[in-house]
């Protein structure tokens, strides 16, 4: 029997957050994604920066299969 597909490989994804300002964050794992947050937030929104945990990122954050 012949398949068509590649059934050993395996889906790649990458994290997404939009924060509000307009800037789109990336990262390549959930760590990732946190911590660019992070130094956006501390960078970009020091007095907000306090107010998140990693949670709110993740929560806030799409995970997303890789083109």
């Amino acid at each position: 029997m012949s398949t068509t597909g590649d059934s050993s490989k395996e889906l790649q994804f990458h994290w997404v957050l939009d924060c509000p300002c307009g800037t789109q964050l990336t990262g390549s794992s959930e760590d990732e994604i946190v911590e660019v947050a992070f130094a956006h937030l501390r960078a970009e929104h020091p007095d907000m920066a306090d107010d998140y945990e990693r949670e709110h990122i993740l929560f806030m954050a799409r995970r997303l299969v890789r083109p």
